[in-house]
């Protein structure tokens, strides 16, 4: 079971409207193909407003293949949104806290995905204390670090069953506009089976310079420890040599100084409290970049979702843990 959730809507009196965000989103880690995927619903703006979007994502890196699937942008009143879920024609993702169940679909067969997923959360919500500053405005957000997943990608003719995956789910929420003077870096990282579950995240500004204090939080075999603060440091080397894919074509196309940004390839991430340790040497393998516009105000901000692998090792009440496994790294700016 999971704490009760749903989604926030601004009231037709909130001032603050126009800057509305929200998001549902899922990933997923297939440990026997090494597929690392991504499905989300995001709303942007206003309800009532014709500008406003609700932008559907579905995206999977296959390892040999490269990367399926595409972004769906729609008028916002085009959403079929409820209390937990928010649909498209083409993207899904909803979230039964009641059942602890997280469902999550896209069809785009033009761009060689169709994903089903029914998962269920496994332990706990990770709930962050907010709201917390971003921009000029603030965010929300809880999560789910570890699920246990049912379905299936479909990428081109090749079928990955993943009932041997593991999958994360989260909630955010908030006020901002895309391209003020603000960033984030946020990572899953997942281990098969019952090994370690780590999320990792810390907002800053578009240069990356941190505006808040950083979390990662270990979940594994029931057990769990939150660092935060000046028990964490994070640290960025390394240039990934593979260029990014970048989403959506159209909003690429104008934006033609992003095809090559410098994106690191490497993460070593460790939080310690001097009671408990854990250190996390990610390796990024490809990119995609998501390329956000802003409905209200001109502006735009890039999301660079990193994919590939991590090791783990520290040590949890007492126990030494240590684990190998999948990661999607995200870095806003």
């Amino acid at each position: 079971m999971i704490a009760l959730d749903h989604l926030r809507p601004p009231s037709p009196y909130d001032p603050s409207a126009p800057a509305y965000k929200e998001w549902l989103h899922v990933n997923v880690f297939d440990h026997d193909s090494g597929a690392v995927g991504l499905v989300n619903v995001s709303l942007h703006g206003a309800p009532g407003d014709t500008a406003s979007r609700a932008v559907g994502a579905a995206l999977v890196e296959l390892p040999g293949v490269g990367w399926a699937g595409n972004l769906d942008v729609r008028a916002l009143d085009d959403a079929r949104i409820s209390i937990e879920a928010i649909s498209l024609d083409r993207v899904a993702v909803g979230i039964d806290s009641r059942s602890g169940l997280v469902m999550a679909s896209a069809q785009l067969p033009d761009d060689g995905l169709r994903v089903a997923l029914t998962a269920a959360v496994r332990g706990p919500a990770l709930i962050v204390d907010g709201p917390i500053p971003v921009g000029q405005g603030w965010i929300g957000w809880s999560a789910w670090p570890r699920l246990t997943i049912g379905g299936e990608y479909r990428v081109g003719e090749t079928v990955l069953p993943l009932e041997n995956g593991s999958g994360y789910a989260d909630h955010n929420w908030g006020r901002w506009h895309w391209g003020q003077d603000m960033g984030w870096e946020w990572g899953s990282f997942l281990c098969p089976g019952d090994g370690p579950a780590i999320v990792m995240s810390q907002m800053t500004d578009r240069a990356h310079r941190w505006t808040a204090e950083p979390l990662i939080e270990l979940r594994i075999a029931g057990a769990r420890r939150r660092f935060s603060g000046p028990a964490v440091s994070i640290e960025w080397s390394g240039v990934l040599d593979a260029l990014p894919r970048r989403f959506p074509g159209a909003l690429a196309a104008l934006h033609a100084d992003r095809v090559a940004p410098r994106l690191p390839a490497r993460l070593d991430a460790q939080g310690d409290d001097g009671l408990d340790m854990l250190e996390i040497t990610f390796t990024a393998r490809a990119a995609a970049q998501l390329i956000l516009a802003d409905p209200v105000h001109h502006g735009y901000s890039f999301l660079h979702e990193l994919v590939g692998s991590f090791s783990c090792r520290g040590r949890l009440q007492g126990r030494d843990i240590e684990g190998e496994g999948l990661a999607v790294v995200e870095r806003a700016e």
